[in-house]
């Protein structure tokens, strides 16, 4: 049983290039090829989910809304992951929000198709168990990150974040996503990112940022990113 060897990985979504060949082609002609706009509803609060996507190059944003209407991040779901876990743990809609944040391509699957696959025990059902698992990993690491780690750490932190999920040094995250995602201020985001860039680790224009010098920004980063990426690695190397 062999595993798919594409081309060019960075344009696939990791957790489809990990099935084995056989499991592949059963999901394939499920699986269409879509591109994603900046703010596209994924899924929708306390609505069915009636499709799942795997993220390519797009990168989307799991948001709680409140009820005075402001919105809080809470992970965001690139080309290692995909939408639509509830309906993969039995429930068909959930109280959260998922947007698509960074426009790009993704894999659009009917949810009920994909569940259908995933109840047969295969490989996908493990790689998917092992994907929620680093979920909630993430998710546990990020609330400690928001309570003790400062502005500049957490801005590194979700910079290369954002770039792994999306496969490139070159993100364009909004002034307001930014702000939403790290719980600050505009002008906290603003201060953060021309600080980053006067020491040369990023260039930055309003709603576009390039990763010049990743090594400083993991080294400025504090220990969830480093944390979060090692048991990703140890689950799916």
């Amino acid at each position: 049983m062999g595993f798919l060897a594409p081309k060019d990985l960075t344009m696939n979504n990791l957790l489809l290039d990990k099935l084995p060949k056989e499991e592949y082609q059963a999901l394939e002609p499920h699986l269409t090829r879509v591109n994603l706009y900046r703010g596209q509803p994924i899924v929708s609060p306390d609505s069915p989910i009636d499709y799942i996507y795997f993220p390519i190059n797009a990168l989307l944003s799991l948001v709680t809304v409140l009820n005075d209407g402001s919105t809080i991040e809470s992970g965001t779901i690139g080309r290692e992951g995909m939408s639509g876990i509830p309906v993969i743990l039995g429930a068909t809609q959930t109280t959260m929000e998922t947007v698509a944040q960074v426009p790009g391509d993704a894999y659009k699957i009917k949810a009920e198709t994909l569940k259908q696959h995933y109840q047969q025990q295969g490989q996908l059902y493990r790689l998917l168990n092992r994907y929620m698992h680093t979920v909630m990993v993430v998710s546990s690491q990020s609330a400690a990150c928001n309570a003790r780690h400062d502005l500049s750490q957490r801005f590194c932190r979700w910079l290369l974040m954002s770039s792994d999920g999306v496969a490139s040094d070159e993100v364009n995250l909004t002034q307001e996503y930014l702000s939403v995602m790290l719980g600050v201020r505009r002008a906290g985001v603003t201060e953060a990112a021309l600080r980053l860039q006067e020491n040369g680790a990023i260039q930055y224009q309003r709603g576009w940022i390039k990763i010049l010098d990743r090594s400083f920004l993991e080294a400025a980063a504090c220990e969830c990113y480093h944390r979060t990426k090692e048991e990703h690695r140890r689950l799916f190397a």
